[in-house]
């Protein structure tokens, strides 16, 4: 079954939706449905936005390389950790 669902766009942005859907080869309903599924299926847009480490990915992405994997459980580096 399908509802019919009314939206306000600036006519700018109808403009470039009727333009996009004609050199697509398909209606502006069709490229609609499309973009709200879009949406509706990413997870990021579901919690609100990008997670923590998707915005910083890239700035602590090389910080792996040479250090050592067990900095936060092994005692030995845990030794005067909070003085």
């Amino acid at each position: 079954m399908v509802e019919t669902l009314s939206i306000k766009v600036p006519r700018t942005t109808k403009t470039r939706l009727k333009a996009l859907a004609r050199a697509r080869k398909t209606n502006p309903s069709a490229l609609l449905r499309e973009a709200i599924e879009q949406v509706l299926s990413n997870p990021r847009t579901r919690s609100g936005g990008p997670s923590l480490h998707e915005l910083c990915h890239d700035l602590f992405e090389d910080l792996g390389a040479g250090g050592p994997q067990d900095l936060s459980s092994n005692p030995r580096h845990l030794k005067d950790f909070g003085r």
